[in-house]
């Protein structure tokens, strides 16, 4: 569904009830707490995770968050505040932003399933039967917004009514389908589970079930995740031998945390040249086809250029995959040698409804980019203006690898912490 998240206001919704609706409860009715500490280095586990597990504070935040209120309120925030136009629009046009919309679906989501799910060994704070109007008032605040998208009468969000459409219904008519599955969807998401919470509470065996999980809860979390039965000897005897050391378990972990921390900050770096950060430049109709072109916003530095290519049949407007697409560059002052030309293909493409190139293009000036279209025996010829500017001086800010570098400060001076003061052993071994 993200390919069609810039052209399709409903794929887009659709996309946000999965993350809001389908995939919080699915973790969370996987009892994933356990398992996730039990995953952890020994070291990581006795060195961070205990103790932060054990603070007080912690616990507190906790239970807060996880509070059927708080955790209502900050759905209800979190749906109605990314829905406004300013951020939405703000999403759409920056690939963190987009990023940092869904994060924040995610993460509010998983709260307010918590006390619906209850993952093991967690203790519910209310009663079972309060989870119905729970779920009922979080439908209502569904409805509220499905309403607002589904009866406007004008877009709400101006991207949608500028880019090309790919079905063939306009931006208004897209936003009322989209606030109509958003209804259905969510709906459903809120109301069965409310079902069949209050028919587990009325059946004769609800207060048999709550004694057991009462049962069953009273074993301590942090007995479960640190105890000696959790672990598993994976390895031969001889290298569990090898490796448990306090020092090689220490280096382990240093080793895993600088290559995990490495890659993540990477994957976070390559988002800058993600396909949501380009905007709409041109947008044209020649012979049987109609083109779009996306690329950076504002004018574009001297250098490769990455330019993408929509090409739709005018009539039907499906989109053309197999078409070729051929970009040719020139400075309005032509000379020698400057003609810059390329072939985009989806292959260089993380939107697949879309054909990328990246043109070098050397000089600072005006410039006119030819796109020439072929599929089988027709073919268009667009032609479109670019001006380009002197690159800035200044380096590019690896925000990722500055953050993974202050966490890890974070974390050495935790360790030293403990070490110079190991009072905090015995929080662990509580």
């Amino acid at each position: 569904m993200d390919v069609f998240n810039s052209f399709v206001l409903t794929a887009h919704m659709l996309q946000h009830m999965m993350l809001m609706m389908v995939v919080p409860p699915l973790l969370l009715l996987g009892a994933p707490l356990v398992p996730m500490v039990r995953g952890l280095p020994i070291f990581a586990a006795r060195e961070f995770a205990g103790p932060f597990l054990n603070w007080s504070v912690a616990k507190r935040v906790g239970t807060a968050i996880t509070n059927p209120v708080f955790a209502l309120l900050l759905m209800g925030v979190t749906m109605f505040a990314w829905h406004t136009p300013v951020l939405y629009e703000l999403a759409l046009r920056s690939s963190a932003w987009h990023q940092t919309e869904h994060a924040c679906f995610l993460f509010a989501s998983l709260i307010f399933w918590w006390p619906v799910v209850q993952p093991w060994p967690s203790r519910a704070q209310w009663p079972r039967w309060a989870m119905v109007p729970y779920l009922l008032i979080a439908d209502l605040q569904n409805t509220a917004l499905c309403a607002i998208l589904a009866f406007s009468d004008h877009a709400l969000y101006p991207s949608y009514s500028a880019v090309p459409r790919l079905f063939g219904f306009s931006a208004l008519e897209d936003q009322v389908a989209a606030g109509a599955t958003m209804w259905v969807v969510g709906s459903l998401a809120f109301v069965v589970p409310a079902i069949v919470i209050a028919v587990k509470c009325l059946s004769r065996n609800a207060s048999q079930d709550a004694i057991a999980s009462t049962r069953r809860r009273e074993t301590s979390f942090f007995g479960l995740a640190f105890s000696r039965s959790a672990e598993i000897p994976l390895l031969p005897r001889l290298v569990k031998i090898r490796w448990s050391s306090k020092r090689m378990e220490a280096c382990s972990f240093v080793v895993l945390f600088a290559a995990a921390s490495l890659c993540f900050a990477g994957l976070l770096a390559a988002g800058a040249n993600d396909d949501d950060n380009q905007t709409l430049k041109f947008k044209e109709i020649s012979g049987p086809f109609a083109v779009a072109v996306f690329s950076a916003p504002g004018d574009l530095d001297a250098g490769p250029s990455e330019f993408s290519v929509l090409v739709q049949d005018r009539n039907t407007h499906e989109v053309l995959l197999g078409a070729a697409v051929d970009l040719a560059a020139y400075p309005a002052v032509d000379a020698p040698g400057n003609r810059v030309t390329a072939r985009a293909s989806t292959a260089d493409s993380q939107n697949k409804l879309l054909q990328t190139a990246e043109p070098n293009l050397p000089n600072e000036g005006e410039w006119t980019l030819n796109i020439t279209v072929s599929n089988n025996s027709d073919s268009g010829h667009f032609s479109m203006p670019l001006h380009i500017v002197k690159p800035e001086a200044g380096v590019e800010k690896p925000w990722p690898y500055v953050l993974i570098s202050v966490f890890s400060v974070i974390l050495a001076g935790i360790y030293l912490g403990r070490r110079r003061f190991p009072h905090g052993e015995r929080a662990v071994q509580a």
